[in-house]
């Protein structure tokens, strides 16, 4: 039977980790797992509480401590650092895996590797999009297509560790999380293992297979924009690849994704100026869009 490190990073959310973890317990898949939770300097009533939830665990748990606030990409790396099993799946505090996750995954594990494909591979899955006080929307990654596109598109395959489980040194030779992205460092990551030769694999289930409990609060529009920007610069050629339209569309895109954080966080004057600049990127989509959702500027 394989071996799987779930890792999980955490900061200043107890609650949420012991939620993800009681998901990680209920999982059908019976082979050995071993828990990697990485806190990035939670507060210190919160660490010892994530020490204490740890203890207690029917399953192995090994946690490591930042010091400080690291942020997110660091805190990964740090994750990358403690693999030591087969294979590797992520899992953020706050979301959950439902009960036969793994185990539809690993059987897709099995047929990939089964047919001696010979490059990296990830197996992602179809997931359900639970906004607060929302229901829940199910969420299909489409694999079947020019992966690096769609990843630069964000819509029909969305890079987000959480849905992945692959070999442990699939993940590895990626390298590090770019810990100049305080936000999107999973866009960046996926982009750079599909375009040096990596394949992600969907499974053979049509249902959604976790949930991502998904808030726009407390998310600062301009870090968003920031990395947003920081990415198409990294990537430019990639986006060059695709033509001016594609190009003028990701960026369109942006403004609007920033102005969305804005106005979920009640800053009409940003929204206002985020709302701009996607008119000045793609004036027709832009009034498209506005008529059809009665968006108010």
């Amino acid at each position: 039977m394989a071996t799987l490190d779930i890792l999980i990073p955490h900061y200043n959310d107890p609650e949420g980790l012991a939620l993800t973890l009681r998901s990680v317990s209920r999982q059908t898949w019976q082979g050995d797992k071993r828990i990697v939770i990485a806190d990035d300097g939670s507060r210190p009533d919160l660490r010892r509480a994530v020490a204490a939830i740890a203890e207690h665990s029917e399953i192995k748990i090994d946690v490591v401590f930042n010091e400080i606030n690291r942020g997110r990409p660091f805190t990964r790396n740090v994750l990358l650092d403690s693999i030591e099993s087969q294979y590797v799946a992520w899992l953020d505090a706050g979301d959950e895996w439902y009960p036969k996750k793994l185990q539809i995954q690993f059987d897709q594990v099995v047929l990939t590797e089964s047919a001696r494909m010979d490059k990296p591979f990830w197996v992602t899955c179809n997931y359900d999009w639970a906004w607060a006080r929302r229901r829940k929307r199910k969420t299909a990654q489409r694999t079947e297509q020019d992966q690096v596109k769609a990843l630069l598109v964000g819509s029909t395959l969305r890079a987000y560790l959480w849905t992945l489980l692959g070999p442990a040194q699939s993940f590895k030779d990626v390298g590090w999380f770019d810990e100049r992205l305080p936000r999107l460092q999973d866009l960046d990551y996926f982009v750079r293992f599909v375009t040096h030769g990596g394949l992600i694999k969907n499974v053979k289930h049509d249902g959604a297979l976790c949930v991502y409990h998904k808030s726009d609060l407390g998310r600062e529009a301009d870090e968003i924009r920031a990395c947003n920007a920081y990415i198409f610069d990294k990537h430019r050629v990639l986006y060059n690849r695709y033509g001016d339209d594609f190009k003028a569309m990701r960026l369109y895109n942006m403004e609007m994704l920033s102005a969305r954080f804005a106005q979920n966080n009640k800053n009409s004057k940003l929204t206002r100026q985020y709302m701009w600049r996607a008119f000045k990127a793609r004036p027709k989509a832009f009034l498209n869009h506005a008529l059809k959702s009665g968006f108010k500027a």
